[in-house]
């Protein structure tokens, strides 16, 4: 062995005629625990490394997939639409006759305001402020009013006014004359609008 060394010393015992040996070695048994202990640690450095390696791969993978989640998300409305009760709404800000108020609305994928409930109504009458806006409810001359995809009104608010168009302001609804211009609301329903 070229670090262990031995060393036999011999000596006559007097009376016994013995010999004594003495194995004297460069390594004590204190290095072998070391070696243990050193691949002891080697192993749960291992163990560590190797579970690390397993928390950041999985995290990486939530991450991604997060990611891509948050690019299928949506948005209910558009940028200056107002959602509620499932509808997205658009105030404008300048004025139009009816039917320019509507082209507006269609190149928009809505259509004038069109609201079933007291709710909606009572929410549109709250963002109107002062002004008066285009609604989607018209009617021929002598006819019964029609939303504009084609239901007929049912009569559950008062409509003021001997006009075919309906328009809404702070009080109710009143109507007036195609031919004027006022501010106007569309509405359509809310969908999924990828986020950017």
């Amino acid at each position: 062995m070229d670090d262990d060394r031995t060393l036999t010393n011999s000596v006559d015992s007097q009376s016994s005629g013995d010999v004594i040996t003495f194995n004297l070695t460069g390594k004590s048994q204190e290095p072998s625990k070391r070696h243990k202990k050193r691949l002891c640690i080697s192993k749960i450095i291992t163990t560590v490394i190797f579970f690390l390696v397993i928390l950041i791969t999985t995290l990486a993978s939530i991450l991604s997939v997060k990611k891509d989640k948050s690019s299928t998300e949506c948005m209910p409305c558009l940028n200056g639409w107002i959602g509620y009760l499932g509808k997205c709404f658009y105030f404008s800000e300048n004025t139009r006759t009816w039917a320019a108020s509507q082209n507006f609305c269609a190149s928009h994928a809505a259509t004038l305001a069109v609201f079933n409930t007291t709710k909606e109504l009572d929410f549109l009458k709250r963002y109107s402020d002062h002004s008066q806006y285009w609604i989607g409810l018209g009617r021929e001359p002598g006819q019964t009013w029609k939303w504009i995809d084609g239901t007929i009104y049912s009569g559950w608010f008062k409509i003021i006014g001997i006009g075919e168009c309906a328009y809404l302001h702070k009080i109710g609804i009143s109507s007036a004359s195609t031919h004027l211009v006022r501010k106007w609301i569309c509405s359509k329903p809310d969908t999924c609008i990828p986020r950017s």
